[in-house]
């Protein structure tokens, strides 16, 4: 793995970690290929359990590299629309095998997240901060949108008004209101944050994977579909957990008065 992206492991646990704090951890373009490289070998991963994305230096991600995209575009490298949708094409390929891992992703949040990094961020299903964290949707500041699937997040986390307000002020949001509002679910201390997000991850890992994958898929259409729709998938998804070697287990357990496997805190 090259300098963009730290990834290791600790059994199911993937840890990922951006690691060019020199340029706050920006999405450079080697940090982008690794992105891609990372969630292509992650999707294979049949022993993953559970992902765990921090930043490195105090910082999560400064979103674009505006110094990166001023070369360009003095460079002449830039040619206009279809450049700049392709850059975007490559950008959500990788977001949206983020999003979908079919596995908890936790992002633990130090420092600022703004831009696109806040984006990546709201690609986590459980988003946990520490007490200097800080959120920005600032592309309105630059002249652009909000992008790094922000539209879609960001509403569906914060609500629709709170999210808008966001997006046309391009205000910074520290920790403490980011809790108030939703946006994280803990804010601990910086020394804490990263042992707080491998202490969920581990106990994630002793859940049903199967049961785990189909909820987190049913969950993110929640928004989208009609009560009958999300039946329907309900139905079916717990007709394959109770039938489940792992369901069996569970409730053999329970009936010997054993703990459970499963015991989130």
């Amino acid at each position: 793995m090259s300098e963009g992206l730290k990834l290791t492991r600790e059994g199911g646990i993937a840890l990922i970690e951006m690691c060019e704090p020199s340029s706050r951890n920006a999405l450079s373009d080697r940090m982008r290929a690794d992105f891609i490289r990372v969630m292509e070998e992650l999707h294979h991963d049949e022993d993953l359990r559970a992902v765990v994305l921090t930043g490195s230096g105090g910082v999560f991600s400064a979103g674009g590299d505006l110094k990166a995209m001023l070369a360009r575009h003095r460079a002449g490298e830039t040619s206009g629309a279809e450049d700049v949708v392709g850059r975007m094409s490559k950008l959500h390929g990788w977001m949206r095998r983020l999003r979908d891992l079919p596995v908890p992703v936790i992002c633990a949040i130090d420092g600022p997240a703004f831009g696109a990094g806040f984006g990546i961020a709201c690609a986590g299903d459980i988003l946990i901060a520490s007490d200097r964290a800080s959120f920005n949707a600032s592309f309105c500041k630059v002249g652009a949108v909000p992008d790094g699937n922000l539209f879609y997040a960001l509403p569906r986390i914060v609500g629709l008004q709170r999210a808008k307000e966001l997006f046309y002020t391009g205000r910074v949001v520290d920790a403490a209101e980011a809790l108030r509002i939703g946006l994280v679910l803990e804010v601990v201390s910086t020394e804490a944050l990263l042992p707080r997000a491998m202490e969920m991850a581990r106990m994630m890992c002793d859940a049903s994977p199967v049961a785990f994958r189909l909820t987190k898929q049913i969950a993110g259409k929640a928004l989208e579909l009609d009560d009958e729709a999300l039946l329907a998938m309900e139905a079916q998804a717990q007709a394959i957990c109770l039938a489940s070697g792992y369901h069996r287990e569970a409730l053999q357990r329970f009936t010997e008065k054993q703990p459970p496997k499963f015991d989130f805190r």
